[in-house]
């Protein structure tokens, strides 16, 4: 059976997903759910889009939208959420911003730098993502989804940030629910969701599930150290 991955919340931690890559081995015939929230936090968000653009031309990938992606497009007035409205500046600032300019502008960077230092094949890439993807019995999205909504009467706010509603409660959908953005030690595998965030930026752990199989591939941050 060809094998279909999900990969977790990378937050531009570039050596992790190397490495992360370097244990699932891909193959021509795997396909590639990235769950969002690729930069942030960590300081090699650049080097992490790079990495992705030209994976995608030699495998088969699906990028989702992560509230990080989501917060930057805003920010940068590509495209407005009005969540955020007027303190946009302020949320992505507190959520890690920095990290990303650093990233794009060098070490003595401040967030409005990012206004001019992303080259535009990253803001379509941004542009790009998408707000989930379904694959046979599998729903993917960055956060969760509204237990007992439709998906396509979910909220976008909801599939970007939701935490415990979705958590707690079943799902109320037909599909397994495969999502990042919430911390866990580990891979959590349940009957209705899986969640494939180990908080690389943590220095907890980068992971990757293949979804057939339920294997699980992982890096330790102190692995990347």
């Amino acid at each position: 059976m060809k094998r279909l991955i999900a990969i977790g919340d990378i937050h531009g931690m570039f050596e992790m997903l190397e490495l992360l890559m370097k244990k699932i081995q891909p193959q021509k015939t795997d396909k590639f759910v990235f769950l969002g929230d690729y930069i942030d936090r960590g300081i090699q968000g650049k080097q992490v889009i790079d990495f992705l653009i030209q994976f995608s031309e030699e495998y088969n990938c699906v990028f989702l939208r992560g509230n990080h992606e989501d917060m930057l497009l805003s920010f940068l007035e590509v495209e407005i959420n009005e969540m955020y409205g007027d303190s946009c500046r302020d949320i992505y600032l507190y959520n890690g911003g920095v990290a990303t300019a650093i990233s794009y502008a060098g070490k003595n960077a401040v967030i409005d730098d990012l206004k001019y230092s992303i080259p535009n094949e990253h803001i379509e890439f941004f542009r790009n993502l998408k707000k989930y993807h379904i694959e046979n019995n599998f729903l993917f999205v960055h956060a969760g989804i509204r237990p007992g909504i439709p998906v396509k009467k979910q909220n976008l706010q909801d599939l970007l940030w939701i935490r415990e509603e979705f958590l707690f409660y079943p799902t109320g959908i037909d599909k397994v629910v495969v999502f990042g953005h919430t911390q866990s030690e580990n891979v959590l595998i349940k009957e209705d969701k899986i969640g494939v965030d180990t908080g690389a930026c943590y220095k907890m752990s980068l992971s990757a599930i293949e979804l057939h199989s339920k294997k699980v591939f992982s890096v330790k941050w102190e692995e990347a150290g």
